[in-house]
């Protein structure tokens, strides 16, 4: 297998990170990736998407955390991949409306575990209704759509009030900003859904994967920008009339993070790699989220008591990477529950 990117990865990588090099604000973010067509990056280029995959979106994923940015393009980077993999005559009208940059909520599962929800037919409509109180969502204020597991895969969601409540969910942003993003909990009531994905065993595991590998590269680049950041503080800073980079206990210390975030980036790659070429990543995404899960946050620690007193200074953007990463644990599971999943399929 080789990870060297080809013309139009390059292509992808070099057009996300120049919107990101003109540091957009959260709020102007979303428009401006639009606009550039990175929203649509993994849909069928029937409905206008790029007909992309997953390496590609992990492209996207890992530049967006390299930067401590949050929109709502992680969500619509895992619908994508849905949308790709999915029958072309559900998802016509999808895929029309986030061309036209309506948001897709995205939901791991049930809030606070337990069994995925069955569908049940809807004799009266022809279709499927589903009901459950999914997971929150991140940056999913403005939603037009949900995509939520259920036991037999994935369903897509009309967002309505008549049987969606929504609940806002504060992120670990929100304890530092006051215009922080907020997660948004649903909770459905027999609400009319579209089953995505082709139906056989492994859709709901598919989904999964999709969900984690993204979020993975994402997580991936928020352990690479820390460790920037990190070092280009050691490297500026004098004591004793020394660069800080100089001292043996500091170098040996970014090192650490240097070996952790390496390997992470090249997970994270092998993960997307093996999901474009119809492989099972599942495995590997638990072992790396269980470390992330548990080495991550020593290594933003580290980072943060690097920086001394400015990597816990609100206006210094280390704090960013720490609580992104802790919102990463939130969606994908902490360490027990990426354990207890790796030691499930080994045992």
């Amino acid at each position: 297998m080789d990870f060297g990117f080809d013309e139009t990865q390059f292509a992808v990588d070099e057009a996300v990170r120049g919107v990101l090099s003109r540091e957009p604000t959260p709020a102007d973010a979303w428009g401006m990736l639009c606009d550039g067509g990175l929203h649509m990056l993994g849909f069928p280029e029937e409905f206008g998407g790029a007909g992309l995959g997953a390496v590609e979106v992990g492209i996207v994923a890992r530049a967006l955390g390299e930067v401590a940015l949050t929109t709502p393009l992680l969500g619509a980077g895992i619908a994508g991949l849905v949308a790709s993999r999915s029958p072309s005559a559900n998802i016509t009208d999808w895929c029309k409306g986030v061309l036209d940059g309506k948001v897709t909520a995205v939901s791991a599962g049930i809030a606070g575990g337990g069994e995925l929800p069955t569908t049940t037919a809807d004799p009266g409509a022809q279709g499927q209704t589903i009901t459950g109180r999914f997971a929150a969502a991140p940056h999913a204020q403005q939603a037009r759509w949900l995509l939520a597991p259920t036991a037999s895969g994935p369903v897509l969601v009309d967002i309505d009030d008549q049987t969606t409540t929504a609940t806002a969910i504060e992120c670990s942003l929100g304890t530092e900003q006051a215009d922080a993003p907020v997660d948004i909990q649903f909770e459905l009531a027999d609400a009319r859904c579209t089953t995505l994905l082709s139906v056989n065993a492994d859709a709901q595991e598919l989904y999964a994967d999709l969900y984690r590998a993204v979020f993975l590269s994402y997580a991936s680049g928020l352990l690479s920008g820390a460790l920037k950041l990190t070092a280009e503080h050691l490297r500026s800073r004098t004591q004793f009339g020394r660069p800080l980079s100089t001292f043996q206990a500091a170098s040996q210390e970014i090192a650490d993070v240097y070996v952790l975030a390496t390997a992470l980036e090249s997970v994270s790659l092998f993960c997307n790699w093996t999901v474009d070429n119809g492989g099972c990543a599942s495995t590997e995404l638990d072992a790396a989220l269980f470390l992330f899960a548990a080495e991550g946050r020593a290594a933003m620690q580290m980072c943060h008591h690097l920086h001394g007193g400015l990597g816990v200074d609100v206006t210094y953007p280390m704090h960013r990477y720490f609580s992104l990463a802790k919102d990463v644990v939130r969606h994908c599971g902490g360490e027990r529950q990426n354990l207890r999943r790796l030691g499930t399929r080994c045992s």
